[in-house]
């Protein structure tokens, strides 16, 4: 589908340059780094393989945490495309949660209604609060899968590391020293350019959006054994995980 040409405007403001500029750090994404880019393109094919075979599962409930999870990658992987690297890495933490959410759901049916729950009052937020915490859930996958819950535990506490609390190597992963004589000039970017700086952070955040997608949807295989099986999607991730 062709894109249709900007409204008129649309250049005259500092946000949509912005749009403008993340989008041409995509084209440069797609074009220079295409092993990365078509690795990230097989794990969301294995996505839609796996939501489009969904079709009337007696674990319905944890489909939701599925789409979510799916959207949330799909987002992670437009902005480390961009260069928007810490923030990157708060989407990825949410894509991780969503898969974790939906095993712990799946594993506890009757916490649906907690879940769900959560607004009707003060009492029922910190009900929600008490059980749905992560390191329990994370504990919950290792015990489920020790493998598998060891590596989302890694790719959580790495997340938080670098971009989705604001923590030290979140700021410096973009930070920018430049050394005067009178002077110290300290920029942090919102969008990573050309230079050594980026190339090191933007592997590394396109590797762990790999990771992460990767992580989520074997999570989920926990849920889906056989129709993963039978779409092909396990034997799939065992291909894709030999990479990372």
């Amino acid at each position: 589908m062709a894109l249709p040409k900007p409204p008129e405007g649309w250049d005259i403001n500092e946000i949509t340059k912005f749009f403008d500029a993340a989008k041409i750090n995509e084209f440069a994404t797609f074009a220079n780094l295409k092993g990365d880019v078509q690795r990230l393109t097989d794990i969301d094919t294995l996505y839609r393989t796996v939501i489009d075979g969904l079709n009337h599962s007696h674990d319905w409930f944890a489909g939701f945490f599925v789409l979510r999870a799916h959207s949330n990658y799909l987002a992670s992987c437009r902005l480390s495309w961009s260069g928007q690297i810490p923030e990157c890495y708060a989407l990825l933490r949410s894509c991780l949660e969503n898969a974790l959410y939906g095993l712990y759901l799946a594993r506890n049916p009757d916490s649906r209604e907690t879940w769900l729950r959560r607004h009707d009052s003060n009492k029922h937020k910190q009900k929600v609060r008490d059980e749905f915490k992560i390191g329990a859930i994370l504990t919950l996958a290792q015990e489920i899968n020790e493998q598998e819950g060891s590596v989302a535990r890694t790719l959580y506490n790495r997340t938080i590391d670098y971009g989705a609390h604001p923590n030290e190597l979140a700021l410096m992963q973009t930070l920018h020293i430049k050394k005067g004589e009178k002077q110290v000039q300290f920029k942090v970017a919102y969008l990573e350019g050309n230079s050594d700086q980026l190339a090191l952070a933007l592997a590394f955040v396109l590797k762990t959006t790999a990771q992460i997608g990767v992580c989520s949807l074997s999570l989920l295989r926990n849920i889906y054994k056989e129709r993963y099986d039978i779409l092909g999607v396990t034997d799939a991730l065992e291909n894709i995980k030999k990479g990372l």
